[in-house]
């Protein structure tokens, strides 16, 4: 009979028990690197995630400065436009040429009387008021200048002193040289021309 070899066994088992260690080695290994490997994806992701975020993120760009407010240029006042009329000039007047007036007629010769002038007082009465100024109320003195001629009786009358009324200034001529009388006086016996002053009170007591 043949004897059995041990050592072949032996060897077997050797062989077996470092194939385990070895296999056990290398799964060891394989999780290192596995770990590894990991560890170093994590941060490549990591990386990756931050490069991702600073391209997605976008950056701003610098607002350019306003521009300068434009120069306020202050308007010219407002200038009122007066429009120009032309107003034709109206034709001229005729020219009328007045007559010149006539002569006035020479001063009456007054002759120095030897007694005075005396008037015939019967005829000088209050001349009647003119309906017209009653109405009016109309009121004054007028003074006149009288030339009485050598008859006594008044042949002009002049107006010296208005009584503001030509109505009763016309009434006390008219009235006088109608109605008064005087005694001229004489010079040698004949009877001389002669001007005095008299007047005419108007008064509406005396129109009633």
């Amino acid at each position: 009979m043949e004897r059995p070899n041990h050592l072949n066994v032996g060897d077997t088992s050797a062989t077996s028990k470092a194939g385990s260690i070895a296999i056990v080695v290398g799964i060891h290994i394989a999780v290192i690197l596995g770990l590894v490997a990991a560890l170093n994806q994590g941060a490549i992701l990591k990386q990756l995630q931050e490069i991702k975020a600073t391209v997605d993120t976008p950056t701003e760009k610098p607002k350019p400065p306003p521009p300068p407010p434009p120069d306020l240029v202050k308007p010219p006042p407002p200038v009122a436009i007066v429009p120009v009329f032309q107003v034709a000039a109206p034709p001229p007047a005729p020219v009328t040429v007045k007559p010149p007036p006539p002569p006035a007629p020479p001063p009456k010769a007054v002759v120095a009387a030897s007694d005075p002038l005396r008037p015939i007082m019967r005829t000088h009465t209050v001349p009647p008021y003119p309906p017209i100024s009653v109405r009016l109320n109309e009121s004054g003195t007028t003074l006149m200048e009288v030339h009485i001629a050598t008859s006594g009786s008044v042949d002009d009358c002049k107006i010296l002193n208005s009584s503001s009324s030509e109505r009763l200034d016309t009434a006390a001529c008219d009235y006088v040289k109608r109605v008064w009388r005087w005694q001229p006086p004489t010079n040698q016996g004949q009877p001389v021309a002669v001007s005095t002053r008299v007047s005419v009170k108007w008064d509406l007591k005396d129109a009633k």
